[in-house]
């Protein structure tokens, strides 16, 4: 094992990094206050009136949820990713994360001002020209303008640099004129600018088009299942007039902006999703506690203690990923020298943590769903009805699953990234494999020797890490290039590492924790660590087998089996996981609150 982690999956050949990661604990004060003052304004500006923004109410002359993104505006909440000199804040990602996490309990908002400050701003803060700067962040920061961002059209979904608006430069060269539609634009109805992609000739390029132009029309909202009260529309273009110092980069660069804003995108959707699991939590433990059934709270019945924990468990996880993961970006960010290129490195930074940023996508939104899901059940009859909330955060969650890419595009690219620094040696994968192979045929094949309260679960990770690179190594032998039109083995190996990070962060954490506190005190997060590497250990020991018969020649997969059941067994032991659940529901149901 390796003791250092590089990004792009290098935590599968590195050791447990115990004290080498940003967790929520570690946060700064200025970074709490920033949160504090997002979660008050959501708590008491936000939430109190979101059955007005669900049916898109208006107040002074404008749509409700736009003046509550102008007031965020300011507080600053919109301007923390812009840079000072562009009357910004200029704050760190992890401020501008944790203030996604404060967004929770009305995901029509969320979306609305995460539309707006998130991929609407940001294509300019890193690819624009410092005309552009100039002209247009200053407005955005505060909300004086609303922006959006318009990639996906109606003939191209997840293949979304597919795209066939066009722009073709005027005879007098001062323009370019615009054609085409985009689809599922969120603020499309309300923004006053939008990043659009276009074709010019054969470069797919990026554009910063002022939505009041002639020649700009805007569909009907879509009837949508959940966050209904943000917009959504088409935007259609005809015969726009795109000034030619609009362009946003260069020709052709489409896809350098989309994927990187889209990055950052799905990161800071894993943090909205991460505030939200909490919201639900606490709504559940509220409701369950005042609710009674043949004499007792319904939330103190086993069951339900079962399911309490699997929520807090679950949740607890991508908190620990999430915290990770902006740690180590902002710490890369830091070593950048703010010169004329800091941008192009702060991209380059991003984009060696799209896994990363992926695995904080998919474990965030299942999470919540899954949260969401055991919320409206935990709640009966009543969760089924629009009046108690749970209803509209399982609703509003599907999405989740679908924006910034659906989770199965984000499969793929955490299995592209992977092979792609694997392959390109980015990470010591084959070194570790070597070592795996010796030990597998010398027979030295065993759990790792780990003291302290966590020492169990530290050896569970390091053998967890075995499994996956098994199992990955034998897929890139036997499927070769070919692995690329084996779509579900790409998934599985996918969801071994989104297992493996949540494994890797949770014991982090909870060994932080309890390094600050104290085992005694740290109990509930030592608790929370044994039962999600119990979890994710056996998910997968369960993916694993099944890419090993999948992929492995008839021939060969006796002994392959053979091999991978010796690493198993170092990863299997006896847990009494319903004594777990027991005890995490217990503390949690004493806390009154989510509290970890």
């Amino acid at each position: 094992m390796f003791d250092d982690v590089m990004p792009g999956g290098g935590f599968l050949v590195a050791t447990v990094p115990l004290g080498r990661t940003l967790t929520r604990e570690k946060l700064t004060d200025m970074q709490k206050e920033f949160a504090d003052v997002a979660r008050k304004f959501v708590e008491n500006e936000v939430i109190p009136r979101v059955d007005e923004i669900e049916v898109k109410a208006e107040e002074d002359g404008m749509p409700l949820v736009i003046k509550l993104t102008k007031q965020a505006g300011e507080l600053g909440l919109l301007a923390v990713d812009i840079p000072e000199e562009y009357e910004g804040l200029g704050q760190d990602k992890t401020t501008s994360m944790a203030i996604a996490e404060a967004m929770y309990g009305c995901a029509s908002f969320g979306a609305t001002m995460g539309a707006h400050a998130g991929i609407g701003a940001l294509p300019i803060t890193l690819f624009g020209n410092e005309e552009q700067k100039q002209q247009w962040l200053p407005k955005l920061a505060y909300a004086e303008l609303i922006s959006s961002y318009a990639l996906t059209e109606p003939g191209s979904g997840s293949d979304a640099l597919s795209g066939r608006a066009t722009a073709e430069l005027s005879e007098d060269g001062k323009y370019y004129i615009l054609n085409g539609e985009k689809q599922y634009i969120t603020n499309g109805s309300w923004a006053d600018l939008s990043i659009v992609f276009a074709r010019i000739g054969d470069k797919y390029t990026g554009f910063i088009v002022d939505l009041h132009s002639e020649g700009v029309s805007r569909g009907v909202e879509e009837k949508k299942m959940g966050i209904k009260g943000s917009s959504t529309c088409s935007l259609i273009f005809e015969n726009v007039k795109v000034p030619v110092e609009n362009m946003l980069g260069k020709p052709g660069q489409a896809a350098a902006i989309a994927l990187n804003i889209l990055n950052l995108g799905r990161l800071k959707l894993g943090f909205g999703a991460l505030g939200n699991c909490k919201y639900a939590i606490d709504l559940t433990l509220k409701f369950g506690s005042d609710r009674k059934q043949f004499g007792q709270p319904i939330i103190t019945f086993d069951m339900q203690k079962g399911k309490l924990a699997d929520m807090v468990a679950d949740t607890y996880a991508v908190d620990a990923l999430n915290y990770r993961a902006v740690g180590d970006i902002d710490k890369a960010l830091e070593q950048l020298e703010h010169d004329d290129t800091y941008f192009d490195k702060m991209i380059q930074v991003l984009k060696t943590y799209a896994l990363e940023c992926s695995i904080s996508k998919i474990a965030g939104s299942e999470t919540l769903m899954s949260v969401a899901n055991s919320a409206v059940r935990m709640h009966g009859g009543y969760g089924f009805c629009e009046e108690y909330r749970v209803e509209r955060v399982a609703r509003d969650n599907v999405v989740d699953t679908i924006f910034e890419g659906t989770n199965d595009i984000n499969r793929l690219t955490i299995f592209a990234t992977l092979t792609q620094n694997i392959f390109g040696a980015a990470m010591p994968f084959r070194e570790f494999m070597e070592n795996l192979d010796s030990d597998l045929r010398n027979g030295k094949v065993g759990r790792i020797d780990a003291e302290g309260p966590l020492g169990d679960e530290i050896a569970d990770c390091m053998a967890a890490k075995r499994v996956v690179a098994y199992a990955i190594d034998h897929a890139l032998i036997h499927c070769g290039k070919n692995i690329k039109n084996d779509q579900q083995v790409m998934a599985a190996i996918a969801d071994m590492m989104v297992a493996l990070y949540k494994m890797d962060s949770t014991v982090a954490r909870a060994h932080q924790v309890m390094e600050d506190i104290g085992e005694k005190k740290a109990a509930t997060h030592l608790d929370v660590a044994r039962y999600i590497c119990y979890k994710n250990g056996q998910i997968i020991c369960n993916l694993a087998t099944d890419i090993i018969h999948s992929v492995v020649t008839p021939g060969q997969l006796s002994q392959k089996l053979s091999n991978l059941k010796k690493l198993i067994a170092c990863l299997e032991r006896p847990v009494n996981v319903v004594e777990l659940r027991r005890r995490i529901a217990g503390a949690i149901i004493e806390a009154k609150e989510y509290n970890l």
